[in-house]
């Protein structure tokens, strides 16, 4: 399991790694960014490179060995259902055996001695690994082997898990996407695959090891919450169906921008109304119309999204232009400022950022504290 020492300084080493250390190598990873939004950026760096640049060489070499040691239990898919109108992900309910092994005595029977598989999942943003059963794999994470943020909040887990003998999970893939993805996307109820331990630390600074989601909850900050693509709006799903979050949202402003590419393939669709109830500003960002507005103009258009493409919102075509546009939009050029936004100054908010790619990421947060969000409340969770 993934300590929260492990993922802010990685293992131990002779050299003692602070904070503010590790925000000057995550800010070194900024300066190469143009300064003007929406401009794609192409990069060649390898993706291990580009971890160190943001994480720091010991927090990645945590995060590897952390990789390396998973171990596996076996899990039952109970239900497979369509989460976006075109049936393209889908989200898996899964139940997860807890193995717990237990004490007997003359006076007291059936003890736990080890605690529940469920116990590890504890703050929304953490992942876990799903592959179907292979017999030729044991611990670890292979290297192309994805982890999948839990879509839904603790409590809910907890809820669904209390009188059962597993432990009830949800996790969102996509059909189109290939590999073990596929395969998970056509399981019916009953069938097994093999869930890993939970890991990560949930959204967290990269500079602060405080600083974090529950804490933001503690010192009544505004919250902000940005989801890109499907990979994003799994692990702010989360984060919205979290009684925490939604009892904040009655004397806090909380909300999100979600990023997709059209209504049809916006996941989660039937919940929105359940957020906005509960007191959360929930705006969607339809990729979609930036496609439109490229196809008029042409020529011009194409040079201008010459970045790599992103499969981030859902569409190979959608660049990272697109994606920042949108946000620019939304975010940075609404008419009363981003502190309408926000809801207040925006050095006392908190911004959780998901799904985004490197680049992405970030330009939105030297955009971010640009406008007077302080570094160390910009949370991430995509550490995998």
């Amino acid at each position: 399991m993934l300590r929260s020492s492990q993922l802010q300084h990685g293992p131990a080493t002779k050299h003692k790694a602070y904070p503010h250390a590790a925000g000057r190598q995550a800010r070194a990873g900024f300066r190469h960014l143009p300064a003007r939004l929406g401009v794609a950026v192409r990069s060649s760096v390898d993706p291990d490179e580009l971890h160190e640049a943001k994480l720091g060489p010991n927090v990645v070499a945590g995060i590897r060995e952390v990789k390396e040691k998973l171990t596996w239990s076996p899990a039952t898919v109970i239900r497979n259902e369509a989460i976006n109108l075109n049936g393209t992900h889908r989200l898996l309910h899964l139940s997860v055996s807890d193995q717990v092994d237990m004490l007997y005595g003359r006076k007291i029977q059936a003890v736990p001695d080890t605690a529940r598989w469920l116990e590890s999942f504890t703050v929304p943003g953490q992942f876990v690994g799903v592959r179907p059963p292979k017999q030729d794999e044991t611990n670890g994470l292979a290297d192309n082997q994805p982890l999948y943020t839990i879509a839904c909040s603790p409590y809910e887990s907890r809820r669904d898990s209390a009188y059962l003998g597993g432990s009830i999970i949800e996790v969102v893939v996509d059909k189109h996407n290939g590999g073990d993805q596929s395969t998970l996307a056509d399981m019916a109820p009953g069938a097994t695959v093999e869930v890993s331990q939970v890991v990560g630390r949930g959204f967290a600074s990269l500079f602060n090891s405080y600083s974090g989601l529950p804490s933001s909850l503690e010192e009544q900050r505004n919250i902000l919450a940005i989801a890109v693509g499907l990979r994003g709006i799994a692990a702010i799903r989360a984060v919205l169906s979290w009684a925490p979050v939604q009892a904040h949202a009655t004397s806090r402003k909380v909300s999100c921008f979600y990023v997709t590419k059209s209504p049809s393939s916006a996941a989660f669709l039937a919940e929105w109304d359940q957020w906005r109830e509960a007191g959360i500003n929930f705006h969607p960002l339809y990729t979609e119309s930036m496609l439109k507005g490229s196809a008029q103009d042409g020529e011009d258009a194409g040079n201008s999204s010459s970045g790599s493409s992103s499969s981030a919102a859902g569409d190979t075509a959608v660049t990272a232009a697109d994606i920042m546009g949108l946000l620019d939009q939304g975010l940075f050029l609404h008419e009363h400022g981003i502190e309408s936004v926000l809801g207040g100054r925006a050095s006392d908010a908190t911004v959780l950022l998901a799904g985004l790619r490197g680049d992405i990421a970030s330009t939105v947060a030297k955009e971010l504290t640009f406008k007077g969000v302080a570094w160390e409340r910009l949370l991430f969770c995509d550490y995998f």
